[in-house]
């Protein structure tokens, strides 16, 4: 059960992943890597480089993916707990869902 106790100490909390800077650099470098590779896919010229560069190429493009979505659901989830938090703020009491304790 949480307390409400104004006594109970709690822990620092670590910084949401949308606001750290790393995330939007990763994907930069995914994005540029993704781009050089593809650039190195259409200057080479035997089969097996051209299986290889796209294959790198491929595997770039989906990290650069993966962390784009992992980035904007992280955002979309901030700024749902920060309409969250002013609309209980607003209602200065339980929300709708939830019964007084007795």
């Amino acid at each position: 059960m949480i307390s409400n106790d104004p006594r109970v100490s709690w822990p620092p909390r670590a910084s949401h992943p949308a606001d750290s800077s790393t995330l939007p650099l990763y994907m930069v470098l995914f994005f540029l890597l993704g781009l050089v590779s593809f650039v190195i896919y259409g200057l080479s010229d035997g089969q097996g480089a051209l299986v290889l560069a796209s294959i790198i190429s491929g595997m770039f493009f989906g990290c650069f993916m993966i962390l784009f979505a992992i980035y904007w659901i992280g955002y979309l989830l901030k700024g749902h707990a920060i309409w969250q938090a002013e609309r209980q703020a607003e209602s200065d009491g339980p929300s709708r869902g939830q019964q007084p304790e007795d």
